[in-house]
Protein backbone atom coordinates (compact mmCIF):
# COMPACT_ATOMS: atom_id res chain seq x y z
CA UNK A 1 0.00 0.00 0.00
CA UNK A 2 2.98 2.61 0.94
CA UNK A 3 4.25 1.76 -2.69
CA UNK A 4 1.19 2.21 -4.80
CA UNK A 5 1.22 5.92 -2.57
CA UNK A 6 4.36 6.77 -3.49
CA UNK A 7 4.08 5.88 -7.17
CA UNK A 8 1.10 7.97 -7.25
CA UNK A 9 2.92 10.67 -5.78
CA UNK A 10 4.91 10.34 -8.47
CA UNK A 11 2.52 10.67 -10.92
CA UNK A 12 0.44 13.41 -9.72
CA UNK A 13 3.35 16.00 -9.80
CA UNK A 14 4.71 15.44 -13.25
CA UNK A 15 4.58 18.35 -15.30
CA UNK A 16 2.89 20.52 -12.30
CA UNK A 17 4.17 24.16 -10.92
CA UNK A 18 6.18 23.54 -7.43
CA UNK A 19 4.17 26.67 -6.39
CA UNK A 20 6.53 28.54 -3.96
CA UNK A 21 4.01 30.53 -2.22
CA UNK A 22 2.04 27.40 -1.08
CA UNK A 23 4.96 25.37 -0.34
CA UNK A 24 6.81 23.97 2.51
CA UNK A 25 9.77 26.46 2.64
CA UNK A 26 7.39 29.54 2.46
CA UNK A 27 5.67 28.66 6.15
CA UNK A 28 8.87 27.30 7.39
CA UNK A 29 7.76 28.40 10.94
CA UNK A 30 4.28 26.76 10.64
CA UNK A 31 3.48 22.99 12.03
CA UNK A 32 0.03 22.66 9.69
CA UNK A 33 -0.49 23.64 7.00
CA UNK A 34 -3.94 23.37 5.60
CA UNK A 35 -5.06 23.02 1.86
CA UNK A 36 -8.66 23.68 2.48
CA UNK A 37 -10.80 23.93 -0.71
CA UNK A 38 -13.44 22.02 -3.03
CA UNK A 39 -11.89 19.64 -5.58
CA UNK A 40 -10.06 20.52 -8.90
CA UNK A 41 -8.16 23.10 -6.73
CA UNK A 42 -4.72 21.24 -7.18
CA UNK A 43 -4.92 20.56 -3.09
CA UNK A 44 -3.36 17.04 -3.81
CA UNK A 45 -0.60 18.41 -6.02
CA UNK A 46 0.43 20.58 -3.24
CA UNK A 47 0.31 17.90 -0.55
CA UNK A 48 2.22 15.29 -2.98
CA UNK A 49 5.20 18.54 -3.81
CA UNK A 50 5.63 18.93 -0.04
CA UNK A 51 6.05 15.22 0.18
CA UNK A 52 9.42 15.42 -2.17
CA UNK A 53 12.02 15.99 0.26
CA UNK A 54 15.33 17.21 -0.81
CA UNK A 55 17.88 17.06 1.70
CA UNK A 56 17.82 13.29 2.57
CA UNK A 57 20.25 13.61 5.56
CA UNK A 58 18.43 16.63 7.29
CA UNK A 59 14.69 15.53 6.33
CA UNK A 60 12.67 12.36 6.16
CA UNK A 61 8.76 12.06 4.31
CA UNK A 62 5.90 10.51 4.61
CA UNK A 63 3.29 10.32 2.40
CA UNK A 64 -0.61 9.03 2.70
CA UNK A 65 -2.98 8.89 0.09
CA UNK A 66 -6.28 7.39 0.98
CA UNK A 67 -7.26 6.41 -2.92
CA UNK A 68 -4.27 4.03 -2.90
CA UNK A 69 -6.35 1.94 -0.25
CA UNK A 70 -8.72 -0.39 -1.02
CA UNK A 71 -12.14 0.07 -1.29
CA UNK A 72 -13.22 -1.89 1.71
CA UNK A 73 -10.07 -0.78 3.50
CA UNK A 74 -10.81 2.07 5.94
CA UNK A 75 -7.71 4.28 7.63
CA UNK A 76 -8.33 4.02 10.80
CA UNK A 77 -6.14 5.34 13.33
CA UNK A 78 -3.82 1.89 13.84
CA UNK A 79 -3.60 1.23 10.05
CA UNK A 80 -2.29 5.22 9.92
CA UNK A 81 0.07 4.98 12.35
CA UNK A 82 1.82 1.92 10.55
CA UNK A 83 1.99 3.71 7.72
CA UNK A 84 3.66 6.62 9.00
CA UNK A 85 6.09 4.20 10.98
CA UNK A 86 7.12 1.74 8.23
CA UNK A 87 7.82 4.79 6.07
CA UNK A 88 9.97 6.43 8.79
CA UNK A 89 11.48 2.98 9.99
CA UNK A 90 11.08 0.11 7.25
CA UNK A 91 10.63 -3.15 8.90
CA UNK A 92 12.94 -3.00 12.00
CA UNK A 93 10.16 -0.92 13.37
CA UNK A 94 7.84 -4.37 13.38
CA UNK A 95 9.81 -6.74 15.87
CA UNK A 96 8.55 -4.76 19.05
CA UNK A 97 4.69 -3.80 18.35
CA UNK A 98 2.26 -7.33 19.56
CA UNK A 99 -0.91 -4.84 18.53
CA UNK A 100 -2.37 -1.90 17.61
CA UNK A 101 -2.47 -0.01 20.43
CA UNK A 102 1.53 -0.82 20.15
CA UNK A 103 1.56 0.18 16.97
CA UNK A 104 0.21 3.88 18.03
CA UNK A 105 2.80 4.31 21.09
CA UNK A 106 5.44 3.41 18.93
CA UNK A 107 4.47 6.10 16.35
CA UNK A 108 4.59 8.76 19.21
CA UNK A 109 7.46 7.78 20.66
CA UNK A 110 9.65 7.68 17.47
CA UNK A 111 7.82 11.18 16.13
CA UNK A 112 8.87 12.60 19.93
CA UNK A 113 11.99 11.68 19.74
CA UNK A 114 13.13 12.54 15.97
CA UNK A 115 16.12 14.51 15.13
CA UNK A 116 15.37 15.00 11.78
CA UNK A 117 12.66 17.07 10.29
CA UNK A 118 9.44 14.96 9.26
CA UNK A 119 6.99 16.15 6.56
CA UNK A 120 3.91 14.17 7.41
CA UNK A 121 1.98 15.01 4.05
CA UNK A 122 -1.70 13.64 4.09
CA UNK A 123 -4.07 13.56 1.16
CA UNK A 124 -7.84 12.19 1.89
CA UNK A 125 -8.16 12.13 5.93
CA UNK A 126 -9.92 13.52 7.99
CA UNK A 127 -13.43 11.00 7.41
CA UNK A 128 -12.68 8.64 10.80
CA UNK A 129 -12.96 10.12 13.79
CA UNK A 130 -10.20 8.08 15.31
CA UNK A 131 -7.92 9.17 12.59
CA UNK A 132 -9.09 12.72 12.91
CA UNK A 133 -8.62 12.43 17.02
CA UNK A 134 -5.11 10.58 16.20
CA UNK A 135 -3.77 13.21 13.96
CA UNK A 136 -4.64 16.03 15.80
CA UNK A 137 -2.81 14.58 19.13
CA UNK A 138 0.53 13.87 17.54
CA UNK A 139 0.10 17.74 16.19
CA UNK A 140 -0.22 18.77 19.72
CA UNK A 141 2.39 16.65 21.01
CA UNK A 142 4.50 16.51 18.59
CA UNK A 143 8.00 18.71 18.70
CA UNK A 144 8.01 21.77 16.00
CA UNK A 145 10.66 19.44 13.78
CA UNK A 146 7.39 17.24 13.00
CA UNK A 147 5.45 19.24 10.54
CA UNK A 148 2.37 18.33 8.73
CA UNK A 149 0.51 19.00 5.21
CA UNK A 150 -2.81 18.14 4.79
CA UNK A 151 -5.46 18.13 2.28
CA UNK A 152 -8.74 17.19 4.00
CA UNK A 153 -11.20 14.24 2.60
CA UNK A 154 -13.53 16.80 2.20
CA UNK A 155 -13.69 20.99 2.71
CA UNK A 156 -15.07 20.57 6.13
CA UNK A 157 -13.20 17.63 7.55
CA UNK A 158 -11.00 18.08 10.47
CA UNK A 159 -12.41 21.10 11.77
CA UNK A 160 -10.23 22.02 15.01
CA UNK A 161 -7.48 22.40 12.86
CA UNK A 162 -8.91 25.72 11.54
CA UNK A 163 -8.62 26.58 15.38
CA UNK A 164 -5.17 25.68 16.33
CA UNK A 165 -1.78 27.54 16.69
CA UNK A 166 0.53 27.37 13.96
CA UNK A 167 -1.75 26.15 11.24
CA UNK A 168 -1.63 27.91 7.94
CA UNK A 169 -4.52 27.71 5.75
CA UNK A 170 -4.44 28.15 2.09
CA UNK A 171 -8.10 28.07 0.33
CA UNK A 172 -9.28 28.79 -2.84
CA UNK A 173 -8.52 32.13 -3.20
CA UNK A 174 -5.22 31.31 -2.75
CA UNK A 175 -5.03 28.20 -5.06
CA UNK A 176 -6.42 29.95 -7.97
CA UNK A 177 -3.57 30.14 -11.13
CA UNK A 178 -1.87 33.64 -11.58
CA UNK A 179 -1.31 34.89 -14.96
CA UNK A 180 2.31 34.27 -14.38
CA UNK A 181 1.56 30.91 -12.89
CA UNK A 182 -0.26 29.82 -16.16
CA UNK A 183 2.22 31.28 -18.14
CA UNK A 184 4.94 29.26 -16.65
CA UNK A 185 2.60 26.26 -17.45
CA UNK A 186 1.29 26.91 -20.57
CA UNK A 187 4.36 28.26 -22.06
CA UNK A 188 2.04 30.85 -22.89
CA UNK A 189 2.32 34.91 -23.35
CA UNK A 190 0.88 37.76 -21.57
CA UNK A 191 -2.70 37.97 -23.80
CA UNK A 192 -2.94 34.36 -23.88
CA UNK A 193 -2.30 33.72 -20.16
CA UNK A 194 -4.36 36.61 -19.25
CA UNK A 195 -7.58 35.08 -21.36
CA UNK A 196 -7.39 31.62 -19.81
CA UNK A 197 -7.87 33.55 -16.44
CA UNK A 198 -10.47 35.37 -17.78
CA UNK A 199 -12.34 32.15 -19.06
CA UNK A 200 -11.62 29.63 -15.88
CA UNK A 201 -11.22 31.84 -13.33
CA UNK A 202 -7.57 30.62 -12.32
CA UNK A 203 -9.66 27.42 -11.25
CA UNK A 204 -6.69 24.88 -11.31
CA UNK A 205 -8.35 22.12 -13.26
CA UNK A 206 -10.49 24.33 -15.58
CA UNK A 207 -7.07 25.45 -16.65
CA UNK A 208 -5.50 22.31 -17.02
CA UNK A 209 -8.71 21.52 -19.52
CA UNK A 210 -8.56 24.96 -21.36
CA UNK A 211 -4.61 24.22 -21.94
CA UNK A 212 -5.34 20.60 -23.47
CA UNK A 213 -9.02 21.28 -24.77
CA UNK A 214 -8.65 21.54 -28.68
CA UNK A 215 -11.16 24.12 -28.19
CA UNK A 216 -9.85 27.02 -26.36
CA UNK A 217 -11.94 29.81 -28.39
CA UNK A 218 -15.37 28.10 -27.26
CA UNK A 219 -16.87 28.96 -23.69
CA UNK A 220 -15.16 26.46 -20.73
CA UNK A 221 -18.90 24.79 -20.31
CA UNK A 222 -18.65 23.39 -24.10
CA UNK A 223 -15.70 21.76 -24.04
CA UNK A 224 -16.09 17.67 -24.03
CA UNK A 225 -13.40 17.47 -21.43
CA UNK A 226 -15.47 19.68 -18.99
CA UNK A 227 -18.63 18.22 -19.55
CA UNK A 228 -16.76 14.96 -18.72
CA UNK A 229 -14.97 16.23 -15.35
CA UNK A 230 -17.90 17.37 -14.46
CA UNK A 231 -20.29 14.39 -14.52
CA UNK A 232 -17.76 11.94 -13.49
CA UNK A 233 -15.54 13.86 -10.95
CA UNK A 234 -18.34 15.98 -9.45
CA UNK A 235 -22.15 15.19 -10.04
CA UNK A 236 -21.36 11.51 -8.91
CA UNK A 237 -19.93 12.56 -5.32
CA UNK A 238 -23.26 15.07 -4.54
CA UNK A 239 -26.15 14.00 -2.63
CA UNK A 240 -29.37 13.08 -4.46
CA UNK A 241 -31.00 16.19 -3.41
CA UNK A 242 -28.12 18.65 -4.59
CA UNK A 243 -28.46 16.84 -7.43
CA UNK A 244 -32.08 17.20 -8.13
CA UNK A 245 -31.38 20.97 -7.15
CA UNK A 246 -28.83 21.47 -9.93
CA UNK A 247 -31.05 19.99 -12.33
CA UNK A 248 -34.15 22.24 -11.13
CA UNK A 249 -31.83 25.52 -11.31
CA UNK A 250 -30.12 24.56 -14.65
CA UNK A 251 -33.89 25.50 -15.78
CA UNK A 252 -33.32 28.82 -14.58
CA UNK A 253 -32.47 32.27 -16.30
CA UNK A 254 -31.32 33.15 -12.92
CA UNK A 255 -30.07 30.90 -10.29
CA UNK A 256 -30.62 32.41 -6.28
CA UNK A 257 -32.52 31.44 -3.35
CA UNK A 258 -35.56 33.79 -4.21
CA UNK A 259 -35.92 32.87 -7.56
CA UNK A 260 -35.58 29.48 -7.31
CA UNK A 261 -38.04 29.60 -3.91
CA UNK A 262 -40.26 31.19 -6.16
CA UNK A 263 -40.35 29.06 -9.19
CA UNK A 264 -40.50 25.40 -7.32
CA UNK A 265 -42.16 26.77 -3.91
CA UNK A 266 -39.54 25.53 -1.12
CA UNK A 267 -37.06 26.95 1.58
CA UNK A 268 -33.92 24.76 0.97
CA UNK A 269 -32.08 26.86 -1.84
CA UNK A 270 -30.36 28.87 0.15
CA UNK A 271 -28.71 26.19 2.14
CA UNK A 272 -28.14 24.33 -1.27
CA UNK A 273 -26.52 26.90 -3.06
CA UNK A 274 -24.39 27.56 -0.08
CA UNK A 275 -23.38 23.73 0.04
CA UNK A 276 -22.52 23.85 -3.58
CA UNK A 277 -20.05 26.72 -3.18
CA UNK A 278 -18.38 25.96 -0.30
CA UNK A 279 -17.99 22.48 -1.28
CA UNK A 280 -17.08 22.10 -5.04
CA UNK A 281 -17.23 25.82 -6.00
CA UNK A 282 -20.45 24.86 -8.77
CA UNK A 283 -21.62 28.16 -8.65
CA UNK A 284 -20.00 31.41 -8.74
CA UNK A 285 -22.16 34.92 -7.93
CA UNK A 286 -21.91 37.56 -10.35
CA UNK A 287 -21.65 41.43 -10.03
CA UNK A 288 -24.51 42.10 -12.23
CA UNK A 289 -28.03 42.20 -11.15
CA UNK A 290 -30.93 40.73 -13.54
CA UNK A 291 -34.65 41.77 -13.66
CA UNK A 292 -36.93 38.97 -12.79
CA UNK A 293 -40.28 39.27 -14.53
CA UNK A 294 -43.57 40.18 -11.89
CA UNK A 295 -46.61 39.10 -12.29
CA UNK A 296 -50.04 40.47 -10.72
CA UNK A 297 -49.88 37.95 -7.77
CA UNK A 298 -45.58 39.10 -6.70
CA UNK A 299 -43.47 41.34 -7.43
CA UNK A 300 -39.23 40.57 -6.55
CA UNK A 301 -36.92 42.75 -6.40
CA UNK A 302 -33.76 42.66 -8.98
CA UNK A 303 -32.01 39.41 -7.81
CA UNK A 304 -27.97 39.17 -7.85
CA UNK A 305 -27.40 36.41 -10.55
CA UNK A 306 -25.45 33.38 -10.19
CA UNK A 307 -24.03 31.50 -13.06
CA UNK A 308 -22.19 28.21 -12.94
CA UNK A 309 -18.27 28.22 -13.86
Amino acid sequence: MSERMWARQCFITQGCLDRYCLSASATPESKVVLYRAPPGYGKSVQVALAANTRELELESAVYINTRSCPDSCDVNGSLFAALVLYQLEGVESWRTIKSDIDTIEVLRNALCNAKKTIRICLDGVGEAKHTADLIEDLICETPSNVKFFIAPSRVGALPRLSMMAGVVTYGADELVFTEEEVSELSGMGGPEASNIIKATGGWPALVRLMCRTPNPNLPAATWPETRSYFRDNLLTALPNSTRTFLCNAAMLEVISAECYGYVYKTEEADREITFLNEHYALLAPCVFQTKVATDSRRSLPPIPRESCH
